[in-house]
């Protein structure tokens, strides 16, 4: 009897976390707009429906180029060493962030429209 409460309770455990993972993927929100702050600091509110370029100066003297395209954004190149922000890739979802630790510089989906 035990061993099927046990099974019971780890199958009921799976499904919510599947359940979780499927809501959680279909019910996110797309960001219009992008904050970039450096140091805590908000030096940046961008439009994502506008294509930009822009170059981002972080703390310790790193520079970030960051690209709004196709309602996201990316960083596409930065002079930090490990390069995290990078590979990051586009982000589009509201809470999404890219963050560039050596730089000081985060950057974060939002949704203005609420």
């Amino acid at each position: 009897m035990k061993k099927y409460i046990g099974i019971s309770i780890i199958g009921i455990v799976v499904i919510i976390c599947l359940a979780w993972i499927f809501l959680r993927e279909n019910v996110t929100v797309t960001g219009n707009v992008a904050e970039i702050r450096v140091d805590n600091e908000v030096v940046q509110t961008l439009d994502l429906s506008k294509n930009t370029r822009l170059t981002v100066q972080g703390k310790n003297n790193i520079t970030l180029i960051v690209i709004v395209d196709s309602n996201s954004i990316y960083v596409e190149s930065s002079e930090c060493p490990d390069k995290i922000c990078v590979n990051k890739g586009r982000i589009s979802k509201e809470y999404e962030t890219i963050v560039c630790l050596p730089a000081k510089t985060i950057i974060e989906i939002k949704n203005l429209s609420e």
